[in-house]
């Protein structure tokens, strides 16, 4: 997918040990970085519940046997695990190893003195190595609500002798395809960010339409995918091998920020909604657009994704001030509004615009403190 036409330019790749043996990832990236040999390699061990979401983590050589009956509360058996997880790194050709984290239950102070620990014991075994290393952090968004979290978190985190942190928000009460509107507690992430970005590089993993915040708040990286459970971190992400969104094909709606329905494009399309589109800067969405027009079905599946991760990589190019993701947040409003005038009503009831709403609050909320 990294290869194909059209989808735009990215700066790396993070590799899914869950969902990939290290054969088929060393094949892989064989054939990508010879056509792009500056790519930043992210390895990130997915060690979150190797017990019950195992995937391909056996096919890994730092998986080993001791996983059912070992105490993982035990910074030991993390530490133990590091030398390992950086010899696979130098095997499959990584170039930055994210620490391992599991997911906590209870979002409290030594959980983030735990991980920062597990970070600062793997520079000094990737470093020798040639290798970059990351601070792995997993943060319950619906933990957040209390301002002071931020300050609280960023005040650990920034003690770390990693100047890269890798974040993913845990929000598993929302489902993949819903934007999160938790104003409150998105306002403390962007926060976070914002704190931890002063001081080190910070890449926020699983984003969708979201990442309009996170580089807003002053995120260095993102990453996203072309299936649904790449774009929302979860505990269950790997767990539902039917619904990855494989076989759904979505239109992008950059003026709203969302993911419509096929027939719903088309509504659009009649009423005029893309008569100043002229997809210059993403060719897949005139693509698409032609193959719903002719009405013959044709599939447009690989489209979609091309559509939405071209989208994605033009954003992580161009936003970099709060006064831009404010900017493109108020024109989705006004485009929400058109929508509004239209009476026009999507197949799913979430798709009403208020998550950009959400979103122009929290940002300012954010950005404020």
């Amino acid at each position: 997918m990294a290869d194909a036409p059209n989808i735009g330019q990215f700066a790396g790749i993070v590799l899914s040990p869950v969902n990939d043996s290290p054969e088929e990832i060393v094949v892989r990236l064989k054939a990508l970085t010879e056509k792009q040999s500056d790519l930043d390699v992210i390895l990130d061990p997915q060690l979150y519940n190797p017990v019950t979401q195992k995937g391909q983590l056996p096919r890994w050589a730092y998986y080993g046997s001791d996983f059912e009956t070992a105490d993982r509360s035990l910074f030991g058996w993390w530490a133990r695990k590091i030398p390992e997880i950086a010899a696979e790194a130098v095997r499959v050709g990584a170039t930055t190893v994210c620490s391992p984290t599991p997911i906590p239950r209870v979002m409290e102070d030594n959980y983030f003195r735990f991980v920062v620990d597990l970070a600062d014991e793997m520079i000094g075994h990737v470093r020798p190595l040639g290798l970059d290393a990351a601070l792995s952090l997993i943060i319950p968004l619906n933990q957040l609500h209390e301002p002071r979290r931020a300050m609280e978190i960023a005040s650990t985190v920034s003690g770390s002798k990693c100047d890269r942190v890798f974040i993913s928000f845990l929000a598993d009460c929302v489902p993949q395809r819903e934007p999160m509107r938790d104003q409150a507690a998105l306002a403390t992430a962007i926060h976070l960010i914002r704190l931890l970005s002063s001081q080190q590089r910070v890449h926020v993993a699983c984003a969708s339409h979201d990442v309009l915040l996170w580089l807003g708040a002053g995120a260095h990286d993102v990453s996203t995918g072309k299936y649904m459970n790449l774009r929302r971190f979860s505990p269950s992400r790997w767990t539902d091998e039917q619904t990855k969104g494989r076989n759904l094909s979505y239109w992008n709606d950059e003026k709203l920020l969302t993911l419509i329905r096929d027939q719903e494009a088309l509504r659009l399309d009649r009423e005029g909604w893309f008569n100043d589109s002229h997809f210059a800067d993403n060719p897949a969405s005139g693509m698409i657009l032609e193959t719903l027009r002719q009405g013959e079905g044709a599939p447009w599946l690989k489209l979609s994704w091309v559509q939405y991760m071209r989208w994605f990589a033009n954003i992580a190019a161009t936003v970099r001030t709060p006064d831009q993701t404010l900017e493109i947040l108020a024109a989705a409003h006004r485009a929400w509004g058109r929508i509004n005038d239209m009476e026009f009503l999507f197949v799913d009831s979430f798709n009403d615009g208020s998550h950009v709403i959400a979103w122009l609050n929290a940002m300012r909320e954010g950005m404020r403190r």
